[in-house]
């Protein structure tokens, strides 16, 4: 299972938020290239970087400091927040970005998510963010009429094969996964999917947390404050969940 360090970018700082709240950040970088230089050193070899302010305003706003962590790192760095047209798409994966992460528009423009599958089937991710059984869109500040069963189902007819599912009321709370809601999720996605990529986020604390999650066979785990406080240490657990083992 592939363990992938969070970088999330507010106004130009390294954040984490809490439950997914705007009011509720904590900064712990000013410049978020230097927090990816030092996963990469910790031997990250992916990493997810979120545009906060991007996804609140529905347009690419940190573009220069995600661009700064793309050259930082040469390892591949999928980018989140704000991406809603093919354009976007293409700018970031001009600027080296390995995948986009689609979120609200996966939601929103069926249309778009379809086309941006078909011209880069390689390089698009897709976010199933649930808060207590609904999708959360527009920077989690909005909910859909959709469960994210429903979302999945939708997403996967459309042709997606990575989906990054996050609970977003354990987002940035160390409490835990929610290893009942991703398992759930993951078996069904597989089930409709056998080659879809099935990555989970929201809560994760400890290494045990990440076992538990690779027990449930999914293939990435997303890891953001746990990081940042040191109640995780990456390079051990890189050591004991290397990618590929499941």
């Amino acid at each position: 299972m592939e363990v992938i360090p969070a970088i999330d970018i507010l106004g130009g700082r390294c954040v984490r938020l809490s439950q997914g709240d705007y009011s509720r950040q904590t900064v712990y970088d000013d410049d978020p290239a230097a927090a990816a230089r030092r996963f990469r050193a910790a031997g990250a070899r992916r990493l997810h970087v979120v545009d906060l302010d991007g996804a609140r305003e529905g347009r690419p706003v940190n573009r220069e400091a995600v661009a700064a962590v793309l050259r930082a790192v040469p390892v591949p760095v999928q980018v989140g927040g704000g991406i809603r047209t093919l354009a976007d798409v293409a700018a970031y994966l001009e600027l080296g970005a390995d995948r986009c992460v689609l979120g609200t528009a996966a939601v929103e423009d069926e249309s778009f998510v379809r086309e941006a599958i078909a011209r880069f089937p390689a390089s698009i991710a897709v976010a199933v963010d649930a808060r207590g059984g609904r999708v959360a869109t527009r920077g989690w500040l909005q909910e859909a009429e959709l469960s994210p069963l429903e979302l999945a189902d939708r997403l996967l007819d459309l042709g997606a094969r990575t989906i990054i599912y996050t609970d977003v009321l354990r987002d940035g709370t160390l409490s835990r996964p929610n290893l009942e809601a991703a398992a759930h999720l993951s078996r069904h996605v597989k089930d409709r999917a056998p080659d879809a990529m099935v990555i989970c986020a929201g809560g994760i604390s400890s290494l045990e947390d990440l076992l538990a999650l690779a027990r449930l066979g999914v293939d990435g785990a997303i890891v953001g404050r746990a990081l940042y406080t040191g109640d995780l240490d990456l390079a051990r657990a890189l050591a004991a969940l290397t990618p590929g083992t499941r």
